[in-house]
């Protein structure tokens, strides 16, 4: 059977921070079927924060939810059935309790309900982006300062590793690993004028994430986005959902 669309959407102005941390600390978070993609030897995971527009879930669209911010966290991972690179989330907040409901309780994602804001400013040259999040009684902000327009990844392998990514794998019930594919268009990096996140950003995680080391900072435009579900093609299991 052929893997179903079941949403389509935008993801637009994307900033990806990422952090490095020890193997062990991810590994407790893999789905069946797959294993820890390394850079050079280190694991990684990233914050992005982006804004979610037109979201249409099986064609409809959902009202009240055609623009807001969004924040998760993923790490990078690869099928150990064909080497297929994708991500594995560990949280996702939005300020849209619908979203968090079904991403949570229908397809098995980490999606929580939270206070995101998202917020652009665009001139001729320039972009301001903002993503402010509420925590601990108070708003912290997630911005960047970028020109306006934009190259594409290069062959440099940090960009291509971390930004390069097309399929989610998540842990289903009965030990299976579902896939949700996510089709777009390529996409291209802003050049970063200026770019501040809170330190308070990782405490949105368990402890354990909160003493990782930031390693990179990437500004992406994005696109329109669609999403197959599927099943990760194990020794025990060929269905696709």
């Amino acid at each position: 059977m052929k893997n179903k669309t079941f949403m389509k959407g935008n993801w637009e102005n994307l900033i990806i921070k990422t952090f490095t941390c020890k193997t062990e600390i991810l590994e407790d978070y893999l789905p069946n079927g797959v294993e820890l993609d390394l850079y050079k030897g280190k694991a990684l995971f990233s914050m992005v924060a982006f804004t979610f527009s037109k979201v249409r879930f099986f064609g409809v669209k959902v009202p009240l939810h055609q623009q807001f911010g969004e924040i998760n966290f993923r790490f990078y991972v690869k099928s150990k059935v064909d080497g297929t690179k994708g991500v594995v989330f560990l949280k996702e907040y939005a300020p849209k309790p619908l979203i968090a409901f079904i991403a949570n309780k229908i397809y098995n994602e980490p999606f929580f309900y939270h206070k995101v804001k998202q917020r652009t400013i665009t001139s001729k040259q320039k972009k301001f982006i903002s993503y402010p999040f509420y925590l601990k009684n108070k708003w912290h902000k997630i911005t960047s300062l970028i020109e306006s327009n934009h190259k594409k990844v290069t062959q440099h392998p940090m960009q291509q590793f971390i930004v390069d990514r097309y399929i989610a794998f998540v842990e289903g019930k009965r030990n299976k690993t579902l896939t949700y594919k996510i089709n777009h268009k390529p996409w291209k990096l802003f050049s970063i004028k200026y770019s501040n996140i809170s330190n308070q950003i990782l405490q949105l995680l368990p402890d354990a994430f909160h003493n990782a080391a930031e390693i990179a900072t990437y500004v992406v435009d994005g696109s329109e986005i669609s999403v197959e579900k599927g099943i990760l093609q194990t020794e025990n299991n060929f269905a696709i959902a």
